[in-house]
């Protein structure tokens, strides 16, 4: 999403309905157990031994279950990298009960980092999503997300 020396870098993208299939920003997790790249943000560090980068993350997760089941399980797996490698994981597995005639439910899981060891250069964080629990009858969506990069000089 390009290099931003400052202090303060955001890559956010909003989105009206999240279970909109027609809008372009909606990212559809493959449910095949893929992973896929949410959102990327570049952040210079030019002294690492004095630098620490707080990492701020928030995804609309939104689940569509085109079954007549009451109750419904999903699991998606949320990781930060760091040039390619793992930094932080979670894993959200959520069961929720649905009335009869709705088979929607949003999720708004977000977290924070710090990363208390980045790189000498450019360092690139990814905030990265996999759908695990899923299947053809249940589609799940990253709508409105965020990723928020603040470097602090010690």
């Amino acid at each position: 999403m390009g290099l931003n020396k400052e202090p303060l870098v955001v890559v956010q993208m909003f989105v009206l309905d999240p279970y909109g299939f027609i809008d372009p920003d909606v990212i559809r997790l493959p449910d095949d157990g893929t992973s896929q790249v949410i959102l990327t943000v570049d952040v210079c560090v030019k002294e690492p031994q004095e630098t620490q980068v707080l990492l701020e993350s928030m995804i609309q997760i939104a689940v569509d279950d085109f079954e007549f089941n009451t109750l419904t399980t999903f699991e998606v797996i949320y990781e930060l990298l760091r040039n390619g490698d793992v930094i932080a994981t979670i894993n959200d597995e959520i069961d929720y009960s649905k009335p009869d005639d709705f088979f929607r439910h949003t999720n708004l899981p977000n977290f924070s980092l710090v990363d208390n060891n980045p790189s000498l250069g450019i360092n690139t964080y990814e905030l990265v999503c996999t759908n695990v629990i899923g299947g053809a009858s249940i589609a799940i969506f990253a709508g409105s997300r965020s990723l928020k990069a603040t470097v602090f000089t010690l």
